[in-house]
């Protein structure tokens, strides 16, 4: 299996919404946790939420230029998915460069995927967000088929 596949196994441009209005990290947690449920992700959203906030008490997930990647590994995941925010705003996180976060991509983990799965799948994503151009398409790309494209693309990289 490639890691493209593993994209396209994980990520369904269905669970991208670029036009959040969500105003603070538990808003589009919880609406990210939504379509992660709508898409058959998870078999329970409260059992998912606790575990992506006692994820979240381990330490910050925002990154750097505007991004914030929370997740959870939990029983409550069906299937390995990401769902990607982008809010009209900017949301107060903990970042690592001090920005305010304008887009979301929570990664919902399957128990058994825990290990070197998802692992590679984030590393491919973070080594994409190290690319300024990546990151200011992200924060500009007007559709969710575009971005999703986008990110396929990279992560053949």
């Amino acid at each position: 299996m490639t890691l493209s596949m593993a994209i396209d196994d994980v990520l369904q441009e269905e669970c991208i919404t670029l036009n959040s209005q969500a105003s603070t990290k538990e808003q589009i947690i919880n609406e990210l946790t939504d379509i992660l449920f709508m898409s058959g992700a998870l078999s329970d959203k409260n059992i998912f939420l606790k575990d992506v906030w006692l994820r979240e008490e381990l330490g910050s997930t925002g990154f750097e230029n505007h991004i914030a990647i929370p997740h959870g590994k939990s029983a409550a995941v069906i299937k390995t998915r990401i769902a990607i925010g982008r809010v009209s705003g900017d949301i107060p996180w903990e970042t690592i460069d001090g920005t305010r976060v304008r887009l979301v991509m929570l990664f919902a983990v399957k128990n058994t995927d825990s290990d070197a799965r998802h692992i590679k799948i984030l590393s491919k994503i973070s080594m994409a967000l190290g690319d300024d151009d990546v990151v200011d398409d992200l924060l500009h790309l007007q559709s969710s088929s575009d971005l999703y494209r986008l990110l396929v693309a990279r992560s053949e990289r």
